[in-house]
């Protein structure tokens, strides 16, 4: 059974491209992978029998993100239809954002007033 996986992860820069790129291509089953959206982060993978959980989860250790947005089943009709090339419009101010191999995090404090009189503690 043939499959288009579309997952959205966390792709900055040419490193990080081609370590995804290389990742999908090492799971068995994998025919294709093609990167698209704005920002090329979201990576479409076809083939056959490919597990999607897996391949998410082996992009997201690697990359520190990783969403599985759709799996669909891919039939002929479709198939005949994607053969052609669809052009992509690049943005034309776009610029690249830095690497960052981890998701930034955010942290809060909260230290409420304290009550008693002493300023010792």
């Amino acid at each position: 059974m043939k499959q288009k996986i579309t997952i959205e992860a966390q792709i900055r820069c040419d490193k990080c491209r081609s370590k995804a790129m290389k990742i999908a291509v090492a799971e068995d089953g994998v025919i294709s992978v093609a990167f698209q959206g704005p920002n090329r982060d979201k990576m479409v993978i076809t083939g056959d029998g490919i597990d999607a959980v897996d391949m998410a989860k082996s992009l997201r250790k690697k990359l520190g993100y990783a969403d599985l947005v759709s799996v669909e089943e891919i039939t002929e009709k479709k198939a005949v239809n994607q053969d052609e090339p669809k052009q992509e419009k690049k943005a034309e101010n776009a610029r690249p954002q830095p690497c960052s191999h981890h998701p930034q995090l955010e942290f809060y404090i909260y230290d409420p007033p304290s009550t008693s009189m002493c300023t010792i503690l």
